[in-house]
């Protein structure tokens, strides 16, 4: 499994799970900072990839940053 971590505005996050939920098994999409806007993705192995180039497009669209958070 991969984990990472993104600073998504927070009137955003909605969009960001109704997108990530429509590609099933592609990756879960967990709130960790409501306050700063962290949400952090895990993905399956196998479909690194395949969410790499979804990430890529959001991150143009919704201007999401990948951001390094501490372990939970």
């Amino acid at each position: 499994m991969t984990t990472r971590f993104f600073r998504v505005d927070r009137s955003q996050h909605a969009y960001l799970t109704f997108i990530t939920e429509s590609y099933e098994g592609l990756c879960t999409v967990s709130t960790m900072d409501n306050a700063k806007g962290i949400v952090r993705m895990i993905a399956p192995e196998g479909r690194e990839e395949e969410l790499e180039g979804l990430i890529r497009a959001l991150q143009e669209e919704i201007g999401m940053e990948e951001v390094a958070w501490p372990a939970c």
